[in-house]
């Protein structure tokens, strides 16, 4: 390895702690959110389940960015999933107003 790949690999390093992090936590809150929204009977153990779970998700996010190749990669898988929790909820939340 020469002296000039130690900045690019601290960065990325950094990027991913950085990204683990904020990334986790946005996921984490969106899939409490979306288990919450989830049909059942009583919506305060929605809230509940919900809000256990995103331990779960937190940490298997965690995982999965320092688990990825690169961290493009991890940046990319994060922002999906992001996506796609927003999406849900969206879903869920207009098909609980109809």
């Amino acid at each position: 390895m020469s002296l000039s790949a130690k900045p690019v690999q601290a960065f990325a390093l950094g990027w991913r702690v950085l990204l683990a992090l904020v990334g986790g936590f946005a996921i984490a809150n969106l899939a409490a959110i979306a288990i919450s929204q989830l049909p059942g009977d009583n919506k305060v153990d929605g809230i509940v389940a919900g809000m256990m779970w995103s331990f779960v998700v937190y940490t298997l996010v965690v995982i999965s960015v320092f688990t990825v190749r690169t961290a493009w990669r991890a940046t990319l898988l994060i922002s999906t999933l992001i996506a796609l929790l927003y999406g849900l909820i969206h879903l869920l939340s207009v098909s609980e107003a109809l």
